[in-house]
């Protein structure tokens, strides 16, 4: 009966560890991506109500994605900004201030227009651009027209603003949902375009602080193809990313020797560039100092 009592409580205890190690790992492998949005206002200002529905549905939308979307209001007074209707020059100006805080964020800037055409065929319009706070770049943006909706002839504004919010509601969802696909596609999904998306794990070894920055600008602003980069990380001489294209890696290849002859550093001889699929790795090489043995230079030059 000890025994038995013994073996018992060795299984309970093993399948502790093991549920533990599950959630765990399922925990490590759903790493949230933090998400903030603010919203920007329209010249017209004619869709002012339309816009704060689309915004609401649009951040519920990516929070069933499992995007941890944070409180704009909270975000804006951790940085020091007054108002959650900021613009987008006093958020990017808080990028430093928003990684401190919140380390690897992306900044949402999302625009809705109501259009009220003389045909009385109104119709929204939604645009997103998503800013990521460690590359401080672009990583995608996306724009949707939502389906018109006719307007009664004595119908002002705030009678289309009514008649608007399931319209609202209806293309912010869609953008969400758009938007979010974006930024999850795993290597092989296809972009909107229809081409493939290739992720590639990038290993930066011994850049320093100016030519990473520059080679990392290449990467995002002059690579076609270029989707986002994501969870940057700094170890030691190690400068590791997530890099998501369109290009193969055939072609990145290629615009990685154009690009480093670029900074300053000759692909041939001053660097050793190993490709291989989902992962790159360029280690700059210690100029002048010869990898080999020094043998004999006089009789063999």
């Amino acid at each position: 009966m000890k025994y038995f009592n013994h073996t018992y409580g060795y299984v309970i205890l093993l399948s502790l560890i093991f549920a533990t190690g599950i959630l765990s790992a399922t925990s490590a492998s759903h790493a949230v991506t933090q998400i903030v949005v603010y919203q920007e206002p329209t010249p017209d200002n004619k869709a002012v109500g339309l816009a704060d529905v689309a915004a609401d549905a649009f951040k519920s939308r990516l929070n069933r994605m499992n995007f941890m979307v944070l409180d704009t209001a909270t975000v804006s007074r951790q940085i020091g900004i007054s108002t959650i209707s900021a613009s987008r020059h006093e958020v990017l100006a808080r990028l430093p201030s928003i990684r401190s805080n919140y380390g690897d964020v992306l900044i949402i800037f999302l625009q809705s227009r109501l259009h009220l055409p003389a045909s009385r065929n109104a119709y929204l319009q939604s645009n997103a651009t998503v800013v990521s706070s460690v590359t401080e770049s672009q990583i995608v943006s996306s724009s949707v027209d939502g389906e018109g909706f006719l307007l009664p002839r004595d119908c002002d504004l705030d009678c289309s603003q009514i008649l608007g919010t399931r319209a609202s509601r209806q293309i912010a969802e869609t953008l969400a949902i758009r938007i979010g696909k974006l930024l999850n596609s795993p290597s092989g999904s296809m972009a909107d375009a229809g081409n493939p998306i290739n992720k590639v794990e990038f290993d930066l070894v011994n850049f320093n602080h100016d030519k990473q920055a520059r080679f990392i600008d290449l990467l995002i602003n002059e690579f076609p193809g270029f989707l986002k980069i994501v969870n940057m990380q700094q170890a030691g001489p190690h400068t590791r990313f997530g890099y998501f294209s369109e290009a193969p890696n055939e072609k990145l290849q290629k615009w990685i020797s154009i690009s480093l002859r670029d900074i300053g550093i000759n692909p041939e001889s001053g660097a050793d560039i190993m490709v291989k699929p989902g992962a790159i790795q360029i280690v700059l090489t210690k100029i002048n100092k010869s990898r080999g043995s020094i043998g004999n230079p006089l009789k063999y030059n």
